[in-house]
């Protein structure tokens, strides 16, 4: 065989070849669907909320499900079907959240979620649809302005059954009296009945909590920095990922910004900062 000859045949075999690999994963991405056209097949989103978080998810005295993550997800089946009422609601608790998530219970969750990175390897989280963190709640007329005016004998901090809550209070107020609840409400109840002087709290509960007992506030000073809460899933879906993303984008920051603000002060009594705005101007 002349080395004209072999040239032919060595570039015939491989355009064959490269062009069999094309067709073949042409045919594998086919084959792989999005659980995003599933969703849009379905005609509705299955979403994984708490029924015993106020005021994410819980059920009020009309027996019905409520909550601002109730509301988010609404909006997303709004912009995603153009109606708020495509959607099912799966309630469960904060250990059955990852389960759902991974055997594809549920298409996402909104159950105030913070992002950490031990359960970022086990969900996809979207970006930050509300901030997060601990801070204190006293009554609006006491007289504490300082975590050291908190930090004496005749001063008592409600804190829930939680590891983090109870290390967080012995190592910031080693004096002080601890009560501990097994619920939000009791230990909110405790400082407004003045049985505690303050009580560790989620940034968006306190704000709900004083929205409605005007006899309430928050101290300035947090106890931990902001932290992320995000929309969860199934990981390894990016065409899914991306899509639920995009929206939280939109919601905290674009043309579904005017929507989500509404369902903000709803429940917190205030207006949200515009993400872009905030990415700006700090």
């Amino acid at each position: 065989m002349d080395m004209r000859s072999f040239g032919r045949r060595f570039i015939t075999g491989l355009v064959a070849a490269f062009c069999g690999f094309a067709l073949g994963a042409g045919t594998s991405q086919a084959q792989e669907k999005s659980r995003l056209d599933e969703i849009l097949a379905r005609g509705k989103l299955v979403v994984g909320v708490s029924s015993e978080s106020p005021p994410f998810g819980f059920v009020d005295e009309k027996g019905e499900l409520v909550g601002f993550d109730i509301d988010v997800a609404r909006l997303i089946a709004k912009a995603t079907f153009g109606d708020p009422n495509k959607i099912e609601f799966i309630r469960q608790s904060a250990a059955q959240r990852w389960p759902n998530a991974q055997n594809g219970t549920i298409d996402f969750g909104a159950q105030t979620t913070t992002i950490y990175a031990d359960r970022a390897q086990r969900v996809a989280f979207t970006r930050n649809y509300i901030d997060g963190g601990i801070v204190l709640i006293v009554r609006k007329d006491a007289p504490f302005k300082t975590l050291d005016d908190l930090n004496k004998p005749n001063v008592t901090i409600a804190n829930l059954t939680t590891p983090t809550q109870e290390e967080r209070a012995k190592r910031l107020f080693p004096q002080a009296k601890l009560q501990t609840f097994d619920g939000i409400a009791s230990q909110f109840n405790s400082v407004k009945l003045g049985r505690a002087q303050a009580a560790q709290l989620d940034a968006p509960v306190a704000a709900w909590y004083v929205k409605s007992n005007p006899d309430m506030r928050v101290m300035e000073t947090r106890l931990t920095d902001v932290v992320n809460t995000g929309l969860f899933m199934k990981p390894g879906d990016f065409r899914l990922w991306q899509y639920f993303d995009l929206v939280v984008s939109e919601m905290t920051g674009g043309y579904l910004f005017a929507d989500y603000s509404a369902i903000y002060e709803k429940w917190f009594g205030e207006k949200p900062k515009n993400a872009k705005w905030y990415l700006n101007n700090n």
